[in-house]
């Protein structure tokens, strides 16, 4: 038996992210002030220099271009003064040089590492400029320039998500999908380092940040299986099912691309997971079907005839199963209407049940950090061959990642 499968697409990355645009007061000289009064080592300079202080002067007044000329001289005059080097890392960022204030600030705490504490917020407002700078240009349609502005943005500092986010949404956009998969497996990456005592609303924010890169990275796998890229569609969805192991599209994407690639072996227990998500799933069933079917291929072949007879009882297990489904369940999706309880909608197909017969599916909701609800919906099965619709609300006030369910 073989069967069409359709890949499951998401729809969260599709556009870019502004939420964090406000960190920063896109000024490029928000911290600017007095110098940082730092004990460093024995022989280096404590106090900045005299051209230094007059190039803080013009920062403050406004002057960028002028401050950072002059700062850049002050550096070049005492190389090893941290101060003067602070300074020039703040006149950087105030004319868009990310790139001289990453090499300014990396030598301050090479000169004098308890400066460490002082230069990490000015990354920080640094990556908040060019953040912002880079939305400023997308709004414009200017998608070259906003790429580069972010990754200046993530040269300075490494700490926030949204900017390596924005990069995943626009290299999808331009069909760069190995660069589209680093940038949100980054963005990711951030997400996960963050300390656990983070502010709740920046939590939510940075947890929405990842919900939507793990979308992001799932309609890439789906582009790549698309274009019969299985390799690298397998390898983002390994990476989506570890990381939030109830989601059933990455897991029916999945085995899917190993069953395209007659990955049999590999096939069965990624299937099986599905199954036990999606239990009234027909096409889950049958690909579990295949995969059985190709290792007995593959046991015959290698002429062991008693793990052949063996798998071919499991497969045909399988199809009984498949045969005795009261209905079968599919296109399930999750819905947000405008000004609406958000909801999962799916269809239902009759197959072994009488017209009528009442089936139940209890439902079980995953958030980011685990199980945030349940929900049941009785459904009135369909002749066998007909379809109906059912419609479940989610829980409110809870962000829905995935699900499961089950016959009740």
């Amino acid at each position: 038996m073989r069967f069409h499968g359709r890949l499951f697409l998401a729809l969260g990355a599709s556009a870019v992210a502004g939420a964090c645009a406000a960190a920063g007061t896109g000024t490029g000289a928000s911290g600017a002030g007095a110098f940082p009064s730092v004990a460093c080592a024995e022989g280096v300079p404590a106090t900045p220099s005299a051209a230094a202080v007059a190039a803080q002067r013009s920062l403050l007044l406004g002057r960028s271009q002028e401050a950072f000329t002059a700062a850049q001289a002050a550096a070049a005059a005492e190389p090893t003064n941290p101060q003067d080097q602070f300074l020039l890392g703040q006149t950087a960022v105030a004319v868009g040089n990310y790139e001289v204030a990453d090499q300014a600030w990396d030598r301050v705490v090479e000169l004098c590492p308890a400066f460490e504490p002082e230069v990490a917020p000015e990354r920080e407002r640094g990556w908040a400029t060019a953040f912002q700078a880079g939305l400023d240009a997308y709004q414009q349609g200017d998608t070259a320039t906003a790429m580069a502005s972010w990754q200046r943005a993530n040269q300075l500092y490494t700490g926030r998500p949204d900017a390596y986010y924005n990069l995943g949404v626009v290299y999808s956009q331009r069909g760069d999908l190995e660069q589209a998969t680093r940038s949100y497996r980054e963005a990711i990456a951030i997400v996960d380092r963050m300390p656990a005592d983070t502010a709740a609303a920046e939590m939510a924010s940075r947890a929405e940040t990842r919900q939507n890169s793990l979308a992001g990275l799932l309609s890439v796998g789906a582009r790549q299986f698309s274009t019969d890229q299985f390799g690298p569609a397998i390898e983002i969805f390994r990476y989506l099912t570890g990381l939030d192991p109830n989601n059933r599209d990455a897991w029916y994407n999945y085995a899917l691309a190993l069953y395209k690639q007659e990955r049999w072996d590999d096939l069965v227990p990624i299937a099986q997971r599905v199954v036990q998500i999606d239990p009234l799933n027909e096409n889950a069933r049958i690909i579990l079907f295949n995969g059985y079917k190709g290792q007995a291929e593959a046991a015959a072949a290698a002429n062991n005839t008693a793990r052949q007879r063996e798998i071919q009882n499991q497969a045909l297990r399988v199809l009984e199963e498949v045969e005795a489904l009261p209905v079968y369940v599919d296109e399930i999706r999750f819905e947000s209407p405008e000004g609406g309880q958000p909801v999962m909608t799916g269809r239902v197909v009759g197959n072994r049940a009488n017209a009528g017969q009442q089936v139940t599916l209890n439902f079980t909701f995953f958030g980011t950090s685990g199980q945030v609800g349940t929900q049941s919906t009785t459904v009135a099965a369909p002749a066998k061959g007909q379809s109906t619709t059912f419609q479940v609300p989610l829980p409110a006030g809870q962000t829905v990642t995935s699900f499961s369910y089950r016959q009740g």
